[in-house]
């Protein structure tokens, strides 16, 4: 499945942060649905030569709910916390462990003219993630309160952010929302994606 992810992040370190942006949030969406907490686990991927970080192409192999799946997407850029990507999901559905899911990727050979041989997990982003689906104008979107740690090179970061994301409808209607939380909240945008703040502290010394 392709698509062009459209998402607006903020930085959620500042304490409070999440209760004030779920106070903006019951404020300016026309409905919201009752949260759910789920637990996610990525594990993102590179091979020897370092391929996908090099074409700046990030590949990972998630778990959630017990299930595994593969996201290939290009490197998120942000400008004023907007980030928008091309993103590619491949479910494995036989997988019942990463070892599987791994296995199972790696029988593709090449995705996107990527080769798919030789894998290694470069980081790991464990998250324990609230969503809410929200509805405003005609758009479908799903926020989510991301606690997330970071696992990189025998290092690891507790981190905080906030996503709004476009599911469906107008690109119209999800900016109004991402402004109207904007004001409201008061937090200012992320300025650096996961992954790239993984990156970052790949190289730290």
């Amino acid at each position: 499945m392709a698509d062009i992810e459209k998402e607006f992040k903020w930085d959620a370190a500042p304490r409070g942060a999440f209760a004030r942006f779920e106070r903006a949030l019951s404020n300016a969406a026309e409905r919201i649905c009752a949260p759910e907490d789920i637990r996610i686990t990525d594990r993102y991927l590179d091979n020897a030569r370092g391929d996908f970080s090099a074409r700046k192409v990030a590949l990972r192999i998630r778990c959630q709910r017990g299930k595994f799946e593969a996201t290939l997407k290009t490197r998120t850029a942000l400008v004023n916390g907007l980030a928008c990507r091309r993103e590619l999901t491949q479910p494995l559905p036989k997988a019942r462990s990463f070892a599987a899911a791994l296995k199972e990727l790696e029988k593709m050979t090449v995705w996107e003219n990527m080769p798919l041989q030789s894998l290694q997990v470069r980081f790991v982003l464990r998250n324990r993630r609230r969503i809410y689906l929200v509805y405003a104008g005609q758009a479908e979107c799903e926020a989510a309160l991301d606690r997330y740690t970071v696992y990189a090179a025998e290092k690891k970061r507790a981190r905080r952010e906030i996503e709004l994301e476009l599911k469906k409808g107008p690109e119209k209607d999800f900016n109004i929302l991402a402004q109207k939380l904007q004001t409201a909240c008061g937090l200012k945008p992320a300025v650096i994606s996961k992954v790239a703040g993984a990156e970052k502290l790949l190289k730290e010394k």
